[in-house]
């Protein structure tokens, strides 16, 4: 049935778009295009208050709702069918309180916009007088929104360093079921504080603003990236491991990936990228195991500023594909030859130029610091994590890409753990609760009792009252 949103258009200050309105088809695309869900109306918000009207309004009416921020869910669940879609991706303002060193931000601003701020406009004299800027620790991709990405998590090439951008949350804005905005701090509903830090998009209600601690980071680092043709990459896997193996020095967050170069058309490759988080000339003693390592087919690590590299970073990123994404962490010996030769062995046959595998420092340094039960997020312990990403362009091949990704995903069960990064969602486990959220998950049921016993926002996964 048709919802009647005459009462919604006179109250609501952003935009509106039914599924007979112009715009409507652009507006619902999510970054996996692979995702055709179709939401009944999708109510783009201008401010807080609009959040408070689509809220009341969906209650009202009996419509299910979804929250989407930058639209880089995984498995879709950001979008609704036949239901009501509250998009804070236009709350985009920045504040920077230079005093406290923190950050106050909207929920769809992104990584490069915030930096541009905090560091980019920014010079203090930082740890042993080297010019620095601000910074949290951000993702890569320019599209995706901070608190999607925080509230789940947030790894990002500083996290070894300073840790999770969840970690760095001092305040949060959030409209609950019953349309209440809430101030959400240590003194002030500390419980939901806990579980926005890793669970905040799993059902607790509408993130409208978040404060940041902000990190010193030096104008000058030294990053880039490495390649080495396949045919090395068996050894390369082993120097990668051996890198890290017992290494206290959180400074130096590098990260794997089986792809090409170029990207997508050129030769298989395996690539290490990432940066030196300390004063430059202290980087090539901390680089020189890698730089100097077999014969690679590209080198581009040098002097450049955290943003420049970001940005370079996410304009490798594709944008129109479908996608499958399954992956893991390893456990402490899973990360060994037989796992690199299953790795490399499907990899010789993935489906697209597109598709890739991922390995990355979940875990370690400044992460590990923080206890598993100090947040919602549980994952601190497993230093690699793996990321099948199958991608590919037209609908005839999905059913061979999709395939892909879950053949290898099953040929390294027995080298992971059974917990998965929640920001990576997949939406074929089979007990999502203990793989996101282990031993945490009885307290955040505990919490979703408090803000939301009605289960109003739900999903597949969100926590169940």
């Amino acid at each position: 049935m048709r919802p009647d949103l005459t009462a919604l258009r006179q109250d609501f200050r952003g935009d509106i778009r039914s599924e007979y309105d112009p715009g409507y088809e652009a507006a619902r695309v999510l970054f996996n295009t692979r995702i055709r869900t179709r939401p009944a109306v999708l109510c783009r918000c201008a401010d807080t208050r609009d959040v408070v009207t689509a809220v009341r309004f969906a209650r009202d009416a009996g419509l299910p709702v979804a929250v989407r921020g930058g639209g880089h869910h995984a498995s879709g669940l950001s979008l609704v069918e036949r239901g009501l879609v509250i998009d804070v991706g236009g709350l985009r303002g920045i504040a920077l309180d230079r005093d406290a060193a923190e950050v106050t931000v909207g929920p769809g601003a992104g990584w490069r916009d915030i930096d541009e701020i905090t560091y980019g406009e920014i010079s203090v004299d930082g740890f042993d007088g080297v010019p620095s800027g601000w910074a949290v620790p951000g993702g890569e991709c320019p599209t995706v929104s901070n608190a999607g990405y925080s509230l789940g998590g947030g790894y990002g090439l500083l996290s070894r360093r300073f840790g999770l951008g969840c970690d760095h949350i001092v305040e949060a804005e959030m409209v609950d079921a019953g349309g209440r905005v809430l101030r959400v701090t240590e003194d002030e509903h500390p419980d939901l504080l806990w579980a926005l830090r890793g669970a905040g998009g799993a059902g607790f209600g509408v993130v409208t603003r978040l404060r940041y601690r902000l990190d010193q980071v030096p104008k000058t680092v030294v990053g880039g990236f490495i390649s080495w043709p396949v045919a090395q990459a068996e050894d390369v896997f082993r120097m990668y491991r051996d890198l890290y193996a017992d290494r206290d020095d959180d400074r130096l967050a590098l990260c794997l990936l089986l792809g090409t170069d170029p990207y997508p058309d050129g030769d298989a490759a395996i690539t290490l990228y990432g940066l030196y988080v300390g004063p430059p000339a202290e980087a090539a003693a901390a680089l020189a195991p890698v730089r100097s390592f077999g014969k690679p087919s590209a080198d581009t690590f040098g002097e450049l500023s955290y943003l420049e590299l970001m940005r370079a970073l996410g304009e490798e990123i594709p944008y129109g594909l479908q996608s499958r994404w399954r992956g893991g962490y390893f456990h402490d010996r899973g990360f060994d030859d037989d796992a690199f030769g299953t790795m490399l062995e499907h990899f010789a046959r993935r489906r697209s130029g597109y598709s890739m595998i991922r390995l990355d420092l979940l875990a370690g340094g400044a992460i590990a610091r923080v206890p598993a039960d100090a947040t919602a997020f549980v994952h601190r312990s497993a230093l690699h994590y793996v990321s099948v990403v199958s991608l590919w362009q037209d609908d005839a091949d999905t059913a061979a890409n999709v395939a892909w990704a879950d053949d290898l995903a099953g040929a390294l069960g027995p080298h992971l753990t059974g917990e998965v990064y929640q920001n990576y969602a997949d939406t074929e486990l089979a007990d999502w609760p203990s793989a996101y959220y282990g031993t945490n998950y009885p307290r955040l049921r505990g919490i979703k009792r408090r803000y939301d016993p009605d289960d109003f926002f739900h999903h597949a996964q969100s926590i169940r009252p």
